[in-house]
C-alpha cells in the first residue's frame, strides 16, 4: 500500500498562527520568537539566535498573547532545527498549563479554525 498517507502522530492538530512569544529561561536572556504553529499539545517556533540557547528536553517558561490575553506555559524542547546562518526553529511540547490557560488556547484555536486561518 505505497500510495497511503503517513500517519499523523501528534494528538492535536496544528493550527498556522502568527504570534510573537517571549521564551523565558533562568539561565540566559529571553529569547523572542514568531510563532509558526500551535496546537493543544505545543508550539512552533523560529527565532534568531546561535542555536545554542535551547537543549532537547530542556524545559522552559513560554509567555505569549492568545485573542487578546496574557497566557504563559512551561513547554519541552523536542526539536532545535537551523534554518539558516541564524536562524533556528524550535519545537516546544507543552507539560504544565493550567485549566484557565488551556481553555483561552481552545478558544483562539477554535476561531482560527473558523475563520480559515
Amino acid at each position: 500500500m505505497a500510495n497511503e498517507s503517513p500517519v499523523e502522530r501528534r494528538k492535536y492538530p496544528r493550527t498556522k498562527t502568527e504570534v510573537l512569544a517571549a521564551i523565558e529561561r533562568e539561565i540566559s536572556p529571553n529569547v523572542i520568537a514568531y510563532a509558526v504553529d500551535l496546537s493543544l499539545g505545543g508550539i512552533r517556533f523560529r527565532y534568531l539566535g546561535t542555536g545554542s540557547e535551547f537543549e532537547v528536553d530542556e524545559l522552559v517558561r513560554m509567555s505569549l498573547r492568545i485573542g487578546g490575553a496574557d497566557a504563559s506555559v512551561m513547554g519541552q524542547v523536542m526539536r532545535v532545527q537551523e534554518l539558516d546562518s541564524n536562524a533556528y526553529e524550535l519545537a516546544l511540547s507543552f507539560v504544565d498549563m493550567d485549566a484557565e490557560t488551556h481553555e483561552l488556547l481552545e478558544e483562539y484555536l477554535r476561531e482560527a479554525e473558523e475563520s480559515g486561518r
